[in-house]
C-alpha cells in the first residue's frame, strides 16, 4: 500500500516523464573551448547572503547548484567489453561512473586535493568517466564534440593541467566531492546534459539496456504498478537526504513479501516490484524528502525520525502547523473545529498520507504508515492543541495559557536533552497527533523522571503540556490553569509544595537547593513519607516571616491554610501510581502559575491606573 502510494505520487507530479535521468544539483561547470583546451572552472552554486548577527559579521554562503537531469545510473563494462548501466555498489574491478556528470574527483586529475588511501580508487573511475564518454562521442558522431577528446587527452598527455585544475577547485571553494558537468564553449554556456542530441543518445542508450536486463528478468505481477511484467532483481535507485537520520549519503528501502519465498525468490525479486515500481516509489520519496514537489514542504525532521507527508489533490500545507505553530493558523484550527464551522467539499474528500522513517547506516526503516483525509487531520490538530494548553510560567507566558509548542519541543520535554530523545518518541507522539489517541505510559514516565531528576528547574511548559495532554487522553478532566475545584489528594499536594516553596523563599530568599529540589522525587511519589516534615518547616518559616514580613505571613498562611483543609482525614499511604503522579506535577505547576498570573494581572492594573491618572491631569 504504501509504496502503491509513493509511485501513484511520482505518476501524478510527472516525476517518470524520462526514466533515464533523475533532477540533480550541479556545482560547477568545466569549460572547454574549441580546440580542447581547459577554460576554467564556472560555479553553478547559489550565494546566500546570511546576516549579522550579534558579534558575527554578514557571510555568504554557497551552497546548492544548477538543477540538470542526470542519468539515473553508473555504466560500466562487462566481460565481454560492452557497457551496461549498473547498481553504484556493483563488485569488480571496472569502477562504475556517470555519463557526463559525477563528482569532480572521479572527473578530473585533483590527486593532490584526495586523501592517498582514495586515489587509485578515483583513479579506476576516472578512467571509466572518459572511455564511456568517448564511446558516446564516437556513437553520437558529431565532429562539435571533438573537443571533448582532445580534452580528455590533455589530461594524460599535459603534467601541468592537474595543477591548475587543482588550484581552480581550490579558488571556488569546491570539494572534490561536489558535482561537475562539462561545457563546450560553442555552446553559448549550455551544458551538455541539455543538449538534445546528447540527451537523446543517452535514453536510448538506457531503454536499449534496460530491455536486455528486462528480458534476462523473472516475470510477475508487481505490487506496485499492477501489472504483469518484468520483477527487479535489485534496487538501483538510492534515497537521498537521509544522513541526519542516521542513514549514510544514499541508502536503500529494501521490501519484502515473505509469500514470495514459495516460488524460491531472494533477495530484492522477492519484493515482488518492477524496476519501474521502484525507480517510481524512490523518485517520490526523493521528491518528498528534498520538498521537490513543486517547491512546497513535504518533510521535516524531529531528532532522527524524518516525517514525508502529501495530499491527493489540494498540497496543503496545514500539516506544518505541528512543526512550526503559528497562532493564527493554531486559532482557525480551534474555530473551524470546535465553533462547528464548517470544513470545505476538497478539504473533506482530500486524501491525506504519512510516512515517517528512520535510518541505521545504509538502510532507510519505516516506522509508521498512514492513510487519512485531510480534515480529520485537522479535527485530530485542534484536539492536539486544544488538549495541549496550558499556563506558561515563562518570563514572556506571565503565567497565561498557551498550546504553541513544536513537536520537537515536546519530544526533547521527555529527556536531558535533543540527543537523548528515545527513537521512538517523535513518532508517538506524531500518532497520538494526528489519530486523537492516548500517548503511552513510557512517555509519562519520561517526563516525570526529567523532573525528580531536574527538581524545580524541569518544570518547563512544554514538558507539562505534555503531561496534560496525557492525562487528558486517559480520561481524567485536567485544566490548563489552577483548579480550584480539584480535589484529588495527588492534586493538593501538588499544590501544597508549590505553597511551601514560596513560603521557604519569603522567609530565607534564594538558597542553594530549595524544597522542591531536595524533596520534590520523594513527595510526588509518597506524600505520606514527608508531608509532616514539610509541614513543620513550613510553620517554622512562617513564625520568622510573622516578626518579619507581616503581609507575606498573612498571605501565605492563609493559603496554606485553605489547601490543606481540602487534604482528606487519611493521607494515601504507599506509592502514587504514574497518573497521580502526573496530577501531582500539574498541580505544582499550576499553583505557581497562579502567582505569575497574580503579578502580571497587578502590574497590568497598576500600569492602567497610571494611564488613566495621567490622561486625566491637567497638561
Amino acid at each position: 500500500m504504501i509504496l502503491q502510494r509513493l509511485y501513484e505520487l511520482a505518476a501524478r507530479e510527472s516525476l517518470l516523464e524520462d526514466p533515464s535521468v533523475v533532477i540533480r544539483q550541479i556545482a560547477c561547470r568545466i569549460d572547454i573551448d574549441g580546440e580542447g583546451n581547459f577554460l576554467g572552472l564556472h560555479d553553478l552554486r547559489e550565494r546566500v547572503e546570511k546576516a549579522a548577527r550579534g558579534k558575527l559579521p554578514a557571510k555568504v554562503i554557497l551552497s546548492g547548484g544548477r538543477s540538470l537531469p542526470v542519468p539515473v545510473r553508473p555504466v560500466v563494462r562487462d566481460t565481454l567489453g560492452n557497457w551496461k548501466t549498473t547498481d553504484p555498489a556493483a563488485a569488480g574491478k571496472e569502477k562504475p561512473a556517470l555519463f557526463l556528470t559525477d563528482t569532480i574527483a572521479r572527473v578530473l586529475p585533483v590527486d593532490r586535493l584526495i586523501d592517498d588511501d582514495k586515489r587509485a580508487k578515483f583513479a579506476s573511475q576516472r578512467t571509466t568517466f572518459w572511455r564511456f564518454l568517448r564511446h558516446a562521442v564516437a556513437e553520437l558522431n558529431a565532429e562539435d564534440l571533438s573537443p571533448l577528446l582532445q580534452f580528455a587527452a590533455c589530461l594524460d598527455a599535459d603534467p601541468d593541467i592537474a595543477e591548475r585544475l587543482c588550484v581552480a577547485v581550490e579558488s571556488l571553494g569546491l570539494s572534490e566531492s561536489d558535482l561537475c558537468t562539462l561545457a563546450l564553449s560553442a555552446d553559448m554556456g549550455k551544458c551538455l546534459l541539455e543538449r538534445t542530441d546528447v540527451r537523446n543518445w543517452w535514453r536510448q542508450f538506457f531503454e536499449r539496456d534496460f530491455a536486455v536486463q528486462q528480458a534476462a528478468g523473472t516475470r510477475g505481477l508487481c505490487q506496485v504498478i499492477g501489472r504483469e511484467t518484468t520483477i527487479g532483481v535489485s534496487v538501483k535507485t538510492k534515497i537521498k537526504g537521509l544522513v541526519p537520520i542516521g542513514c549514510r549519503a544514499d541508502a536503500y528501502l529494501v521490501t519484502g513479501l515473505d509469500a514470495a519465498d514459495s516460488f524460491n525468490l531472494s533477495g530484492a525479486e522477492s519484493s515482488m516490484v518492477s524496476p519501474e515500481g521502484i525507480d517510481g516509489f524512490t523518485r517520490a520519496l526523493n521528491a518528498l524528502i528534498a520538498n521537490g514537489l513543486q517547491g512546497k514542504t513535504s518533510s521535516h525532521r524531529v531528532g532522527k525520525v524524518m516525517f514525508l507527508f502529501w495530499t491527493r489533490e489540494q498540497h496543503n500545507h496545514q500539516f506544518m502547523v505541528l512543526f512550526v505553530p503559528d497562532p493564527e493558523q493554531v486559532h482557525s484550527l480551534l474555530s473551524t473545529i470546535w465553533k462547528g464551522k464548517e470544513a470545505s467539499v476538497a478539504t473533506m474528500q482530500d486524501a491525506f498520507y504519512l510516512l515517517t522513517l528512520s535510518g541505521n547506516s545504509a538502510r532507510v526503516f519505516v516506522r509508521d504508515y498512514l492513510e487519512t483525509t485531510l480534515f480529520a487531520i485537522q479535527k485530530a490538530f485542534a484536539g492536539w492543541f486544544h488538549d495541549l494548553s496550558i499556563a506558561d510560567i515563562s518570563k514572556e507566558g506571565q503565567g497565561f495559557p498557551t498550546s504553541l509548542f513544536p513537536l520537537s519541543q515536546l519530544a526533547d520535554a521527555t529527556a536531558m536533552d535533543s540527543e537523548s530523545v528515545a527513537p521512538d518518541t517523535p513518532a508517538r507522539l506524531m500518532t497520538a497527533a494526528i489519530q486523537g489517541g492516548p500517548v503511552s505510559d513510557s512517555i509519562l514516565n519520561a517526563c516525570l523522571r526529567r523532573l525528580r531528576a531536574e527538581g524545580a528547574i524541569g518544570f518547563c511548559a512544554p514538558r507539562m503540556a505534555l503531561i496534560k495532554l496525557i492525562l487528558i487522553r486517559k480520561g481524567l478532566q485536567m485544566t490548563e490553569t489552577l483548579n480550584a475545584d480539584d480535589h484529588h489528594p495527588a492534586y493538593i499536594y501538588g499544590r501544597l509544595l508549590a505553597v511551601f516553596e514560596q513560603i521557604q523563599y519569603d522567609a530565607l530568599g534564594d538558597v542553594n537547593a530549595s524544597v522542591v529540589d531536595k524533596f520534590y522525587a520523594t513527595f510526588s511519589a509518597a506524600p505520606a513519607l514527608v508531608f509532616s516534615r514539610l509541614f513543620a518547616n513550613s510553620q517554622n518559616h512562617l513564625r520568622k516571616l510573622k516578626s518579619e514580613k507581616p503581609g507575606a505571613f498573612i498571605n501565605n498562611d492563609k493559603l496554606l491554610s485553605e489547601i490543606v483543609s481540602l487534604l482528606p482525614a487519611s493521607p494515601p499511604s504507599g506509592q502514587l501510581v504514574l497518573q497521580d503522579q502526573g496530577r501531582f506535577a500539574l498541580g505544582y505547576y499550576h499553583q505557581r502559575a497562579r502567582r505569575f498570573q497574580e503579578i502580571a494581572e497587578r502590574k497590568a492594573k497598576k500600569a492602567e491606573a497610571l494611564l488613566e491618572a495621567s490622561a486625566t491631569t491637567p497638561g
